[in-house]
């Protein structure tokens, strides 16, 4: 009997021991948002969805801007990361507070201000209240265990899918994309992507007076430790004439935002000068392009 209890013992530690060094194998490999919510508290926030996340790249704005502390990109997704309570709670619990110096760079576009709700103000049925910003209370520790508790949903296995070659998330966020980039699979990939948003996605949106509120009140609450700038990245012409559909006068509801902040940068009508992925996202190759220009913009003022 005390040779049993004694194996049992062992066995368990064992397997204990097992979980937590898989646990501490998370990596940029992991997924697309780990590595978010495993680094300190930031004083210069990226924030806004996936074009944020894979076009803008910190490396490059510490280079130029050379400010006190790195920039950290603190974008997630169109589903993840609309503005709203959850997006900005999530920014209170990413922010350190303890300086008034920080450059907040917020990108915008019309389907992070819309809904898929009936009611676009429901905020009850917001598409983000049961995603990772929403049930992850700690941002800001390693290993995540509430992250990969309620977002791995026991396929903590996946953890050891080391070297998934499409996808690496660095630990400043930027979220870096390895895509072909062969014509006809570009071609293809950006097809499916604005079939996809104008027969499923367009249809369910409708702009929120709600979430533009929630776009005021993040700049409003980043003002408080620093300087907001805006930005629209730019999209594929296809792309954008969808989101005029959506949205024709999107500017003009992004006026009392624009007046809070310091400036705003609109790279709709530089489209053709850049290369996406998929008609939605911009190439790494244009990211960086994009990110030095945001900078020396940034710089210049």
């Amino acid at each position: 009997m005390k040779r049993f209890i004694l194996q049992t013992t062992a066995f368990i530690l064992l397997t204990g021991f097992s979980f937590v060094f898989i646990l501490y194998q998370a990596d940029g490999y992991t997924d697309a948002f780990y590595l978010r919510f495993t680094t300190p508290k930031q004083f210069n926030l990226i924030v806004g969805t996936s074009r944020a996340a894979q076009g803008l790249q910190p490396a490059i704005f510490d280079e130029i801007l050379e400010t006190d502390a790195p920039f950290f990109n603190y974008a997630f997704t169109l589903a993840q990361s609309p503005f709203g309570h959850v997006y900005l709670n999530s920014i209170k619990k990413k922010l350190d507070t303890t300086q008034r110096n920080g450059t907040f760079i917020i990108t915008v576009d019309p389907w992070a201000i819309s809904s898929e709700t009936e009611n676009p103000n429901d905020s009850a049925h917001f598409r983000e209240i049961n995603l990772a910003l929403a049930n992850t209370v700690n941002v800001n520790q390693k290993p995540n265990w509430g992250y990969l508790y309620h977002n791995f949903g026991g396929k903590y296995y996946q953890i050891l899918s080391f070297g998934n070659s499409k996808m690496y998330l660095h630990e400043d966020g930027w979220l870096e994309m390895n895509l072909r980039t062969d014509v006809a699979v570009v071609q293809e990939r950006t097809l499916n992507k604005l079939k996809r948003y104008r027969d499923k996605v367009l249809p369910k949106y409708k702009f929120s007076t709600l979430r533009l509120q929630y776009l005021i009140k993040t700049i409003q609450y980043l003002n408080q430790y620093g300087k907001v700038f805006l930005v629209r990245l730019p999209v594929s012409k296809e792309m954008l004439e969808i989101e005029n559909e959506l949205m024709p006068m999107f500017d003009s509801k992004l006026k009392e935002a624009i007046l809070l902040s310091e400036d705003y940068l609109d790279f709709t009508k530089e489209k053709t000068s850049f290369t996406y992925t998929d008609g939605n996202h911009l190439h790494k190759k244009s990211g960086a392009v994009v990110s030095q220009k945001i900078a020396n913009w940034i710089k210049n003022r």
